[in-house]
């Protein structure tokens, strides 16, 4: 007779209240192997060492676990290397010692290729390559992501393997950055798009940030940079770059931002003074972002978006002369002290506050400085676009030096002199927001050095010859004279022109 509640006869009904087993026995409630668990579990008791329940042995009052013996540990010795008393982690080292080892990668780098069925050729050459760029434990962990991509069935052609090694995020990788760099320099692959793709995100991250009723304009606008750039290119003449259309991009997104705090949800609503207070928030940047609206409100006003061009009557008034900040001797001693003196000081900060304050350089000069640019001979270097070596004096010489030492330490192969922990392992110069706060400990700015050297031999000598001299437009100096006229070069007045 079936049981209403299981479907099944009454036999087949008794089942395990634990497991759902079938149970025999009327009597039963737990099948076999659940009364032997639930005896098991009845005998053990609280370990009052470690807390979880066991069988206490008698000699110790503890679970089995407890009651084992540990291994001991090797007593720490002295380091063949450092010399200091640490536990040893191989081959009489500590583990900081082991791990600095520079023979490392290439005892990795030996074992992947005897592991390997068909290496590839260049797999010993691009072994070196990541060894040079990184620390010992880093280009043992890159060698180690690369066997695992060789063992596998996919081809191992570097252009194939350069895509796999790509991280999807922001940043592709280090063990991809140096596969890119060493198969483009061989000409083994194409370099990646990953620029472009971080430039895509910057836009659209800017255009995001535009509020809703006016963000379907600022797309619009953004693709009519894009295909005029791609014009450019065509044509075959100088493209914007992608920092220009983040600039360009960046003031619209301010502006848009302006106007709707203003309660206007539509740029035809956007009048004359509406971009008169956007302006003036920085006057320094009015030329600037005055442009800028310009060039959208054109583009607007030829998409029927608007009917008149709030710009039109605009003026960027910009003052003739120069109206920065500029330093004074003593405030020029205190920096020439700190750099030259305090050990403290980091070399990049004292390097490019030396070679702007004594040398007008500028931090785009001092960033994209080379090794080939200096001359050890003649103790000189090349900076930017002058025409001739510029000479070193003592000081600053001693500044490039320890530079360069510090450059040493870091076992990079970046021909620029100022290496970064993110471009040691590259060839690229340093970013621009890293230099731009290299002098933030000086509080102060590579520009106002850069003023105050060339305001100082601008009125001191011929403006031409300091134009010639900086590799420097005529007219780009012209401002720093600002109606200067220096009275020990006015013609003495004759005894006709004096009065009485």
């Amino acid at each position: 007779m079936l049981q209403a509640d299981t479907g099944r006869c009454i036999a087949c009904s008794r089942v395990c209240t634990e497991c759902g087993h079938a149970v025999r026995s009327p009597d039963a409630m737990l099948c076999r192997d659940c009364t032997r668990r639930a005896r098991q579990r009845a005998s053990q008791q609280l370990c009052p060492r470690c807390g979880r329940p066991g069988y206490l042995r008698q000699s110790t009052g503890w679970c089995g676990t407890c009651s084992r013996p540990r291994q001991a540990k090797s007593p720490p010795c002295v380091c063949d290397d450092c010399g200091q008393l640490r536990p040893h982690a191989g081959h009489g080292l500590c583990s900081a010692c082991w791990q600095r080892r520079p023979e490392r990668p290439f005892v990795a780098g030996e074992n992947l290729i005897a592991r390997l069925v068909d290496p590839p050729p260049w797999l010993g050459e691009l072994i070196g390559h990541l060894a040079a760029g990184h620390s010992p434990a880093r280009a043992c962990g890159l060698i180690g992501q690369l066997g695992r991509l060789l063992d596998d069935e996919q081809p191992d052609h570097p252009q194939a393997l350069l895509e796999r090694t790509r991280l999807p995020g922001r940043s592709m990788g280090p063990l991809a950055r140096g596969l890119e760099i060493f198969f483009v320099e061989r000409g083994l692959a194409l370099a990646t798009d990953h620029a472009e793709r971080l430039a895509v995100g910057r836009r659209r991250r800017r255009i995001d940030a535009v509020p809703e009723p006016l963000r379907p304009a600022a797309e619009a606008f953004n693709t009519f940079l894009l295909r005029s750039r791609e014009r450019a290119r065509r044509a075959g003449t100088l493209p914007r770059a992608d920092v220009t259309l983040d600039i360009k991009l960046s003031t619209l997104r301010d502006l848009a931002q302006h106007v709707h705090a203003w309660g206007k949800q539509d740029w035809a609503l956007v009048d004359v003074h509406d971009i008169e207070t956007f302006l003036a928030a920085q006057p320094k940047n009015r030329p600037r972002r005055l442009q800028i609206a310009r060039q959208f409100f054109r583009f607007a006003k030829s998409r029927k978006m608007i009917l008149i061009d709030p710009t039109s009557g605009l003026s960027a008034k910009a003052v003739k002369g120069f109206v920065g900040k500029t330093l004074t001797l003593d405030q020029q001693r205190r920096l020439f002290q700190r750099w030259t003196t305090d050990p403290a000081v980091h070399p990049h900060e004292a390097l490019l506050g030396i070679l702007a304050l004594l040398h007008g350089a500028s931090s785009a000069e001092v960033r994209h400085l080379r090794l080939d640019d200096i001359d050890p001979a003649g103790r000189a270097i090349g900076l930017g676009q002058r025409p001739h070596l510029v000479p070193l004096d003592p000081v600053s010489w001693s500044t490039v030096q320890r530079c360069m030492v510090h450059r040493d330490t870091q076992r990079t192969s970046n021909p620029h002199l100022m290496v970064t922990k993110g471009t040691k392992a590259g060839r690229d110069q340093a970013s621009v927001a890293y230099v731009s706060h290299v002098l933030d400990p000086a509080g102060i700015s590579p520009q106002v050095l850069r003023s105050t050297r060339l305001i100082d031999l601008v009125n001191a000598m011929d403006a031409k010859l300091v134009a010639t001299a900086f590799g420097m437009h005529p007219e780009a100096v012209m401002i720093y004279l600002a109606d200067h006229v220096d009275p020990n070069r006015l013609p003495a007045p004759s005894s006709a022109d004096r009065p009485g």
